[in-house]
């Protein structure tokens, strides 16, 4: 090394290192100033930015933060700003002279917190969220396939709309949006279980007990849910309790407005199964009006026309019997001791952000 030294010569080394240390600076600066000026200053960074103040400002105001799960609480940018948790907001978006205002709404999510910004300015930008952007690019059809009001609820009906959301890194779709929050389905099989095994007195054997609130579906989703293996900590903060529909139902029924699977709700679920008026109501076939209806198969994007998977529904004629659609698309009833597939049915938070995609199949509806 000595040698090498003395070969090169002292102040010639002492050149080539100070010209890298400089190099390797100015490189530095260079990434700090693209960072500062044409990566963090787009209305999504502000965003981000506004909610780790909001963070930080009820971290040291903990006491505000909202109690019970689903309460919420709100702090705007003003009270951040003279606070010192954020910056003049003018100075940080990206079109000069306009005019912004923020607000953080913070949600108990199962003792857990969801920060969302709202961010306006002028006519330049506002935070759109995935409800409002639906409803901005999907009009209500009278026919044909897409997004109908009915019963008070914008169901997506027909054999392919484009109801697609990427979520929790799967596909889901769009079943309806129930007093502004989308029900999402999986659109996909999940995993096979019995509906339920105990043993039924009735039968005098371990036909199982169509009551969902004790079955071992319900147990089965709701592990899968506390787990880890589908959702991550920041995908259930956009998932929202809701009162499951386990109204029992007859297979003749032709009340598809909810009412009779309404009649029992299982109160503040984060994820359930799909109840069958739901199926009923999907298809645009006009003879779909019951349980025994084949015909509800056709024009119906939940039919999988590959496997067999329950429903949420049990038989109120008996005590054992529970609804499921078969591999062709048909309802029918069998033993809730049958095997059949899961398909998870969550409720997204209606203030969930819409990030991107068209709903379409190859490019899906995506939030945060």
């Amino acid at each position: 090394m000595k040698e090498l030294i003395n070969s090169i010569g002292k102040k010639k080394l002492i050149m080539i290192l100070g010209g890298t240390v400089g190099v390797v600076i100015l490189i530095i600066i260079c990434l700090l100033l693209y960072n500062a000026f044409f990566v963090s200053n787009t209305y999504s960074s502000v965003e981000s930015k506004i909610v780790d103040a909001a963070k930080e400002y009820y971290s040291k105001h903990q006491n505000l933060l909202p109690k019970s799960p689903n309460d919420e609480v709100s702090v705007n940018s003003t009270t951040l700003t003279s606070s010192g948790y954020l910056g003049d907001l003018q100075e940080m978006v990206p079109d000069e002279g306009v005019s912004c205002t923020a607000t953080v709404t913070v949600t108990n999510v199962n003792n857990n917190y969801r920060y969302v910004a709202n961010l306006k300015c002028g006519d330049k930008y506002q935070t759109e969220t995935f409800v409002d952007h639906v409803r901005s690019v999907e009009r209500t059809v009278v026919s044909g396939q897409g997004l109908y009001d009915m019963n008070g609820e914008l169901v997506y009906r027909g054999e392919n709309p484009n109801n697609y959301v990427k979520f929790a890194n799967r596909l889901w779709r769009i079943v309806k949006f129930e007093n502004g929050s989308p029900m999402l389905i999986m659109d996909e099989k999940y995993a096979r279980s019995v509906w339920d095994d105990r043993f039924n007195a009735d039968r005098n054997r371990n036909d199982g007990i169509n009551d969902y609130s004790v079955s071992r579906a319900n147990d089965a989703l709701t592990n899968l849910y506390n787990g880890e293996d589908l959702f991550s900590a920041s995908d259930k903060l956009l998932i929202v309790a809701h009162d499951l529909a386990i109204g029992k139902r007859g297979e003749t029924v032709q009340y598809n407005d909810g009412s009779v699977e309404k009649s029992q709700v299982l109160e503040d679920r984060y994820i359930g199964l799909l109840p069958l008026y739901d199926y009923i109501n999907v298809s645009l076939d006009e003879n779909c009006s019951s349980a025994t209806t084949q015909s509800c198969s056709n024009y119906n994007y939940l039919n999988l026309l590959e496997s067999s998977w329950w429903l949420l529904t049990g038989d109120s004629d008996t005590t054992y019997k529970v609804y499921r659609v078969d591999s062709s698309g048909i309802i029918g009833l069998t033993r809730a001791s049958s095997n059949s597939y899961l398909r998870p049915v969550i409720y997204l938070a209606k203030d969930a952000i819409y990030v991107g995609g068209d709903g379409t199949f190859e490019n899906p509806y995506q939030v945060k």
